[in-house]
């Protein structure tokens, strides 16, 4: 598939990012009911689209219980019930553009040809392909996004290829969704990413992610066992009560994915 692959430019273009996150931010607090319609018109003052979707899952690892995937955007909802039943992890597009991380776009029919060159089952997800390109949306974006703890896929359609300019910011967006709507998800985040520690509670917390006993940290340190059960309490009383009931060494390799530690 000769996908459209522009080099992403590193450097920022600070007028239009700012407009992004003002039209994306918002979607922190809007009602539920109001969700999908909102994030669609708000990605169309983005790029020309004629729908979208956006899927969020757990990177794993954290210690949190895994969230069911999460699907967001104004894509028809039979088609978005079609992905998270008979496609979602399983999606060859979305796993290319999150390996390469760049974005693939392309005409629907070149993304569908490249599908059946790479799986041996691919009808139902062409099938899907095709009928979100029924209206005229003859093309597809798809652009991957990281959250602090997540992972996902902006699917964008539209009637035409995306210039440049476009998808970079389509890239941009893509994130800043990850970011927003993980936060909708687990308002507890902005809480831990608030959090500081002294020298000293950093030095427990990061012992404490390599699975250590008390003893050995505390003879790492210089510290006495009860110091350390000290910070370790310490800590677990600090954090969100939502996660209050987790163990002080998976609440800290939660920190440590959140780049806190």
């Amino acid at each position: 598939m000769n996908a459209t692959a522009p080099q992403l430019d590193p450097r920022a273009n600070p007028a239009a990012d700012a407009r992004i996150d003002e039209l994306l931010t918002p979607l922190r607090t809007i009602a539920e009911a109001r969700l999908d319609i909102e994030l669609g018109e708000r990605l169309r003052q983005i790029v020309p689209a004629s729908h979208c979707l956006c899927v969020l899952a757990d990177s794993g690892g954290t210690g949190l219980a895994l969230a069911p995937l999460q699907l967001h955007g104004s894509m028809h909802r039979e088609l978005q019930g079609l992905y998270s039943t008979l496609i979602g992890e399983r999606d060859p597009l979305a796993m290319r553009a999150r390996q390469e991380w760049r974005p693939l776009v392309a005409p629907i029919d070149q993304h569908a040809a490249w599908v059946r060159s790479q799986v041996r089952h691919a009808d139902t997800f062409v099938a899907w392909l095709h009928r979100n390109g029924a209206s005229g949306a003859s093309h597809l974006a798809v652009v991957p996004a990281r959250g602090r703890l997540t992972r996902g896929t902006l699917f964008v359609f539209s009637a035409r290829a995306p210039v440049e300019a476009e998808v970079l910011a389509l890239f941009y967006a893509a994130q800043r969704l990850a970011v927003t709507l993980e936060l909708r998800h687990r308002p507890f985040i902005a809480e831990l990413m608030a959090m500081r520690f002294s020298p000293r509670e950093a030095d427990v917390l990061r012992a404490g992610l390599k699975g250590s006993a008390d003893e050995q940290i505390a003879a790492w340190l210089g510290l006495s066992v009860d110091a350390i059960r000290y910070y370790f309490k310490k800590f677990k009383h600090r954090v969100p009560p939502v996660i209050g009931h987790m163990k002080p060494r998976d609440l800290a390799r939660i920190l440590h994915q959140l780049d806190r530690l």
